[in-house]
This record gives structure tokens, C-alpha cells and sequence, in this order.
């Protein structure tokens, strides 16, 4: 191939792109294309570290729950998130007071307060779970409907939580699976007996018979309803309601 060939091939010497990066840039045009992509990359940056914030909120609370749940059971009634802290920190815990446990009916507890935890082996699922369904509650633990029974209680023991963080994991639910329910009166062990989609307008499933869902002419059943969001993986506001139905077996 000749030389001047060649050079006429060579990429980038064209008469047409030396003409094109000669031209004058048409002003702003530059800049503010600059402006966008610096716009973007922040709300992209400001979108993950939100995200993060929430999940470390989530898994902190979680923590500090859990610790505080077990010293309730243990026999402490008056501790605060100071005491967690000293406990990192290595500070030994006093002994707690023995005294009988009385069996009573109580009322509802108070929004916010911690009804027990929740947990499901297989799934790796273990979350603490608080009165109410507020967002303040459910942002970063499970809640119990208020309007449904308590554990170990005949009826419907209805509790939700968000799909995309705390019951995630329900999306591999099946059949037959133990879920475990531990509050201060006791643990109490439910079986899953089948799982719905409804509409969110659907709330037959917070019935003391769970809507149907177990065909069972039981009435004295107990039975423990989970809820979530679906899709799982829908970006936006699910537009439908995951639903898990256990009776009580322990």
C-alpha cells in the first residue's frame, strides 16, 4: 500500500476530523453537560449512601433488641441503649432479680414496645418484633398488627414487615416450615400450612380464622399470619400482599 495511502488510514488525520475538532465548541454546551453528568453521579453517590444508612440503622436496632429482649426475659425491666454500650464495652451485667413469673391476660402493649422475636432456621430469618405497623416501627424491625391476637393466644397472630429488608427471605418459604416465636411468657413453635397473594383491600387474611386460608373447623385455632410486600423484587410500591399462614403445633 502506498504511503500516502497509509496515512489517509490512519485513524484520526482525516481532513473531515481535523476540520470537526478545529470547530469552535458551541458554548455551554460543554459546561453544562459537565453540570449533568457531576448532578448525576452525586444523586447516584447520595442514593447508596442512603441505602446504606438504612440497612446499618436496621442492623444496629436489630442488635441493640435483640440484647435488650433477652434482658427482659432474663429478669431486667429498667435498661437503656447507655447499658447496651457499657455491655460492648465489656462492663459485667448485675444479677438479675428472681421472682415468680405470674400467668395474666394482659392488654395490648404500647405502640413500639417489643413483643418477642421471630425466627424461621431454614431461612436464616431472625428479627425482633414490636407493636404496631407505623413506618417508625416497621423501618427497622417486624410489627405486629394490633388488632390481632397475641402469641400463643386463640386466633390470628398477624405480623409484617418490608420484602426488601426484614422478610426478604420469605420468598423461599414452603410448606411444612417451623417458625419459632419466643416472647417473655414463652416460645411457641408454628408450622406453615400454605401461603396466598392478595390485594392490599384484602384483609380477611387478619381474621381470627386467617380468611380461610387453612381449612381447619377449629375454633379454638391458633394461627400466625406473616405479611409482606409483592413482587419481592418490584421497583416501586408492590401493588400486592405476600401471605403466609402457620398454626400453632408447640
Amino acid at each position: 500500500m502506498p504511503a500516502t495511502t497509509q496515512a489517509i488510514c490512519k485513524p484520526g488525520i482525516h481532513t473531515f476530523n481535523r476540520a470537526r475538532f478545529a470547530a469552535p465548541v458551541e458554548p455551554g454546551r460543554g459546561q453544562g453537560l459537565s453540570i449533568l453528568i457531576v448532578v448525576l453521579a452525586l444523586l447516584g453517590i447520595g442514593g447508596l449512601g442512603y441505602y446504606a444508612y438504612t440497612l446499618a440503622d436496621q442492623r444496629i436496632y436489630q442488635a441493640y433488641a435483640n440484647w435488650s429482649f433477652e434482658q427482659q426475659i432474663a429478669g431486667f425491666q429498667h435498661h437503656a441503649f447507655s447499658d447496651y454500650v457499657r455491655f460492648l464495652a465489656g462492663a459485667k451485667t448485675e444479677e438479675a432479680p428472681v421472682a415468680p413469673r405470674v400467668e395474666t391476660e394482659l392488654p395490648q402493649p404500647a405502640t413500639g414496645a417489643i413483643i418477642g422475636r421471630v425466627e424461621i432456621g431454614r431461612l436464616h430469618l431472625s428479627a425482633i418484633v414490636r407493636q404496631g405497623v407505623d413506618d417508625a416501627t416497621l423501618r427497622d424491625s417486624v410489627g405486629h398488627v394490633p388488632s390481632t391476637a397475641l402469641p400463643g393466644e386463640a386466633g390470628n397472630f398477624a405480623i409484617a414487615a418490608h420484602r426488601d429488608t426484614l422478610f426478604r427471605a420469605l420468598k423461599d418459604i414452603q410448606k411444612d416450615d417451623l417458625i419459632s416465636f419466643q416472647s417473655a411468657k414463652g416460645t411457641y413453635t408454628y408450622e406453615v400450612q400454605a401461603t396466598k397473594i392478595v390485594k392490599p383491600t384484602d384483609v380477611s387474611v387478619l381474621r381470627p380464622d386467617g380468611g380461610g386460608l387453612i381449612q381447619a373447623p377449629d375454633e379454638n385455632r391458633k394461627l400466625l399470619t406473616m405479611i409482606t410486600c409483592y413482587p419481592f423484587y418490584y421497583v416501586g410500591s408492590a401493588p400486592k400482599r405476600f401471605i403466609v399462614e402457620a398454626k400453632l403445633v408447640k
